[in-house]
Formats: C-alpha cells, structure tokens, sequence
C-alpha cells in the first residue's frame, strides 16, 4: 500500500524540477552558443542529482540518524535549504558582478563540470528532504524506485527543453543575459531559503 498516489508522485517530479529548469533557461540565455551535447549535459547533471538526493535522504540520513541519533536528520531538514540558498547566491552573484564590470562573460562556464555540480547540488536539496519524508510514508519498494527514476526523468527533460529554450531567447535579450541570468539565480536562491523559513 503507498501513500502517494502516481499523479501526486508526478506533481512532486514537475514541483522539484522547475528550479532546475529555470537555471537551465537562464544558462541557455547566457551562452553565445549551445551545443547539444552542452544542452543534453546540463540535463544530465540535474537529472542525475534530482534522482540520487532522494534516495540519499530516503535511505543513508535515516541511517546516520540511527547511528548518530535523530539530531542528525534535524540538522539537514534545518541546513538544506541555506546550503542551496548560498550555492547559488555565490554563481548568481558572481554573474552579477561580472555583468557590473562589463566582462565578457559568455555563459560557457554554465557548462564546465564545477559548475554544473554546483547548481545540480544546489537545485537537488529539495529532492534531499523530499527523500526523507518518503522514508516516514508506507511505499513499497517498487514504487518508491518509480518515483526517484521518475523525478530524474522528468527533471533531465524539463532541464534539456529550458537550456534549448534559453538559447532561442538568448539571441534577442544577450545585453542583459549575464545580469538578468545572476538574477535569476539569487532570486531561486531566495524562493528556496523563504520556502525553508516560512513554509515548512
């Protein structure tokens, strides 16, 4: 018997992957170029840590918790949200302060591989506590795999659809792409950490 039923589980998936496509978009604007093979990277990096975070907060922070006492599964519900809120207010921050200083940022270090795993990381830390909840719901084994395959499937093409996406708009807003893009990412930065502080 599972607590969650597939449409529930399917508005989860879309709900954790729109902060990853909404840093694909703003990647895809930024880049003077994007090659799919680019496109189809950034789509697997987010994927990829949309699918792990839960499975990690599902199975190894309850473990620590029962090696280390329940503190430890406190401590992450509490730090998620500000470790996410600090990873991308540095990139978006940097981006502004480049855009400030006229430099001429191209968007190619969306990306290089420090990046990318930063901002998968950063996108991920709701997938993380999401993981947890669904260690205290009754879900069977297969389905609780359905459900983490199905959030990495749906985040890796909602983030490949945002990168192509952000490459069409990026070629009619390229004045204000490395401004508005740092932006952007403060301000999901932002919408996780008030998220965390308000809502939970």
């Amino acid at each position: 018997m599972n607590d969650l039923s597939i449409f529930e589980l399917l508005l989860t998936a879309v709900a954790l992957s729109m902060d990853a496509m909404a840093v694909a978009i703003s990647s895809g604007i930024l880049a003077r170029s994007v090659r799919l093979k680019d496109a189809m990277l950034m789509a697997l990096f987010f994927g990829f840590f949309q699918f792990l975070m839960p499975v990690i907060g599902y199975y190894i922070i309850p473990l620590l918790g029962s090696i280390f006492g329940e503190g430890v599964v406190d401590f992450v519900r509490s730090a998620d949200h500000f470790i996410a809120f600090g990873l991308l207010a540095f990139i978006g921050g940097k981006m502004v302060f480049e855009a400030i200083q006229n430099k001429d940022e191209d968007g190619a270090n969306s990306f290089k591989f420090k990046t990318l795993l930063i901002m998968a990381v950063a996108t991920s830390i709701d997938a993380l506590a999401v993981g947890i909840t669904y260690n205290t719901l009754s879900l069977t084994f297969g389905f609780f795999w359905f459900a983490v395959i199905a959030i990495g499937v749906i985040t890796f093409g909602l983030s490949l659809l945002g990168v192509l996406l952000g490459k069409k708009l990026g070629s009619k807003f390229k004045r204000w792409a490395v401004l508005g893009g740092g932006i952007v990412l403060i301000g999901i930065g932002i919408k996780i950490l008030i998220e965390h502080i308000f809502f939970q």
